[in-house]
């Protein structure tokens, strides 16, 4: 499958917020070929997990409209990789991001994200 976006959890909690940049993706997310990470889907559980709120219709919406897409051994080398030359430039950079950044650069695809840790990274959407 082609996928034209990656979401990231940070452009995912704004979504489903109703926040103003939350907003400026609903297009992407509604209408267009999208993906995400099983590692946004752990950090959105873990979100709900310590705001004691059920992630099961967030879940249910995202399986809806979004393939998730599987950590792999290439991945987790390359996230690494990223991990440390994003370093370099921001020391705030961690694994988790190059995780996100791997798997929109193995798939070919932009990553929207709320997260301005990216910046600075090509073929990102950073609302």
């Amino acid at each position: 499958m082609n996928y034209s976006y990656l979401i990231d959890s940070s452009a995912w909690v704004e979504y489903f917020g109703g926040t103003s940049r939350g907003r400026k993706i609903s297009d992407i997310i509604e209408n267009k070929v999208i993906a995400t990470s099983i590692i946004s889907i752990a950090e959105l559980a873990d979100k709900a997990e310590r705001e004691q709120q059920s992630l099961e219709r967030i879940l249910q919406f995202i399986q809806s409209r979004a393939a998730i897409l599987p950590l792999t051994v290439g991945l987790a080398i390359h996230a690494a990789r990223l991990k440390k030359r994003f370093r370099q430039q921001n020391p705030k950079f961690g694994l988790i991001d190059g995780i996100h950044l791997a798997t929109a650069v193995e798939h070919q695809i932009i990553l929207v994200t709320a997260d301005h840790d990216f910046q600075g990274a090509e073929n990102i959407i950073l609302i």
